[in-house]
């Protein structure tokens, strides 16, 4: 008997486009999150008319009960962790819900380009930044998209998880701001090419201490990897505190805290100003250089400062003139070489008569010099260098030089070392005195203690991106995991027990996800303002706000009932940060 068979040699190749699309997991998580909640909705509406079967249901379920009773079973509370496996990784919680939108720009490849976004951030794109899915460098014009998160909203928004595991422990991550960049060409995504950075400048705010306002904390550059669905510390943020502290929105204690930052800061003019001052009474003395033996691989000049040839920029009455002539005439085999850090030039340059040179200092061992023409003049970074036995008669004048400098050094600091202690602890005393009076003042508000020295601080994060998606700066903080066993119901009786809950500690600027069906809730903060919220099966935000948990005393083996809002479903990102305000 003949069968028919239909082979294909040589098929045509998927589209790696195509290869990632069907590989998008969490896309089919969500279709499956998205049918188990549109089923536990439709069981909702229609309970009414299940209610001929309901004897049927209750028998069913007295028999179950006895079952497991009398098998000595219970079914263990899924734990949080396991319930979030379980979730797409990123998930948008309510898909109509547009996040934080995307700014673009166009970039010339062949010269890359600065884009300035309005909060003040900058992007630096290099040249030839851009490869396509090979590896490939491509040319023409590369469109960039950017967007910024800044606080809770932008992070519930737009699904970005904020757990952080490292090592087998669990963190959360406290952001100082988060920004998503991508590129297409042509409508198809780019990647950045091998070695290629693009210099990130994001301006946002973090919380800090008044009594530490200018310190800088210490944050993290983290970057999303959605190929392992975690978190990767990348480097450390070179963050800057820019302006002096604001009031948090909506502080009870507006009017003191601010009087409070005022003092803070006047205490800290005063500081500066008299540790200037104290400096300026011993002046520093200037550190030797050691000299720099003639390399063979780098270009030289000569130059003499003896028949007036150079012309000589000096800005301390012809000391500086005075001192290269001296070079020249204690080593007589001084050359000129050009330093690593010289502008690029063109080698012709040295076939060129240059009508006049000068030459000016930038420090005690390299110069600027300028070879100067009517049609054209080159500026370079030189060094003065030596050969042989000038070599080693400067080595050694160098080692006696850098005694007498550390002598002088440490005399300095021992005549300037405790008068400067003397001023710090002034200044710290003082903050402290104006800190106790700020407590007099204020009355510590329950469940609000930690709010009451925080107050904001805008700030520029520094680093480089080397990959497209989802950049982070941040520091881990430890989950803090309160044992609590709650059933949580709407005003409309409908419960949620087996749902992604959201909570945000106002403290700290991170979203912590939990299951309602688990025993414990991660990142409730009993000495912080705490926020909780559901989205319930038809996209609305139901919120439960800090005075039910404040009230909570919860004996072991009870259960406590907590009550959320259903405030309705927000039309826009404005409408759903106003719903979830504290």
């Amino acid at each position: 008997m003949s069968k028919n068979y239909h082979f294909k040699f040589n098929p045509e190749q998927p589209a790696k486009a195509d290869i990632e699309q069907q590989r998008d997991f969490d896309a089919l998580m969500k279709q499956y999150q998205a049918a188990k909640r549109a089923q536990r909705s439709a069981k909702i509406r229609h309970l009414a008319f299940r209610s001929l079967s309901a004897a049927a249901a209750v028998a069913l379920l007295i028999f179950g009960v006895r079952a497991v009773f009398f098998s000595g079973e219970t079914t263990p509370p899924i734990s949080n962790t396991a319930f979030l496996k379980q979730q797409p990784y990123i998930d948008q919680p309510i898909q109509s819900l547009s996040a934080p939108t995307f700014a673009n720009f166009r970039v010339n490849t062949a010269k890359g380009g600065v884009y300035e976004y309005p909060s003040g951030s900058k992007l630096v794109v290099p040249a030839a930044a851009f490869a396509n899915d090979y590896g490939q460098l491509i040319g023409g014009e590369v469109d960039v998209f950017y967007r910024e998160m800044h606080d809770y909203v932008d992070f519930f928004t737009s699904g970005i998880p904020m757990r952080y595991d490292s090592a087998g422990n669990a963190f959360q991550l406290e952001s100082a701001g988060m920004i998503e960049l991508y590129a297409e060409q042509n409508g198809q995504r780019v990647q950045l090419a091998v070695g290629k950075k693009i210099d990130i400048e994001l301006a946002s705010e973090i919380m800090i201490r008044t009594d530490r306002l200018n310190e800088p904390p210490s944050y993290n550059v983290y970057y999303l990897d959605t190929l392992i669905n975690q978190w990767r510390y990348q480097d450390a943020d070179q963050l800057q505190l820019l302006e002096t502290g604001q009031v948090i929105g909506g502080d009870p204690h507006k009017v003191e805290k601010t009087d409070l930052l005022e003092a803070l800061r006047v205490i800290d003019i005063r500081k500066e100003s008299r540790l200037s001052a104290l400096e300026s009474s011993v002046p520093m003395p200037v550190k030797p250089l050691r000299p720099i033996q003639a390399s063979g691989d780098r270009p030289t000049l000569e130059l003499n400062f003896l028949d007036g040839s150079v012309q000589v920029e000096d800005a301390q009455n012809g000391q500086v003139e005075s001192e290269l002539a001296q070079l020249q005439q204690m080593y007589q085999n001084v050359i000129w070489q050009i330093s690593e850090d010289s502008p690029a030039y063109d080698q012709r340059a040295f076939a060129v008569e240059w009508e006049s040179v000068s030459i000016r200092p930038i420090n005690n061992r390299d110069y600027e010099l300028t070879l100067i023409h009517p049609k054209n003049q080159v500026t370079l970074i030189v060094s003065p260098v030596l050969m042989g036995e000038d070599f080693q008669k400067a080595l050694d004048r160098y080692a006696e030089e850098l005694v007498a400098y550390q002598k002088t050094m440490a005399s300095r600091e021992a005549r300037l070392g405790e008068e400067r202690e003397a001023i710090l602890q002034t200044a710290e005393a003082e903050k402290q005195a104006a800190i106790a009076q700020y407590d007099e003042n204020v009355a510590p508000e329950e469940g609000a203690a930690d709010l009451r020295y925080l107050v904001r601080r805008k700030v520029m994060n520094r680093f480089k991106a080397d990959k497209l998606g989802v950049w982070n700066c941040a520091r881990p903080v430890p989950v803090n995991a309160q044992p609590l066993k709650a059933k949580y119901k709407d005003q409309y009786g409908n419960t949620y027990q087996e749902d992604k809950m959201y909570l945000v500690d106002k403290s700290k600027n991170t979203v912590y996800q939990f299951y309602s069906g688990s025993e414990v809730i991660e990142g409730l903060n009993p000495n912080a303002d705490n926020l909780i919220w559901v989205v319930t099966p038809d996209d609305q935000i139901a919120v439960l706000r800090t005075g039910q948990l404040r009230r909570i005393n919860q004996q072991p083996g009870q259960s406590t009932t907590l009550e959320l809002q259903v405030l309705g479903q927000p039309a826009d990102a404005r409408e759903a940060r106003e719903m979830l305000q504290f």
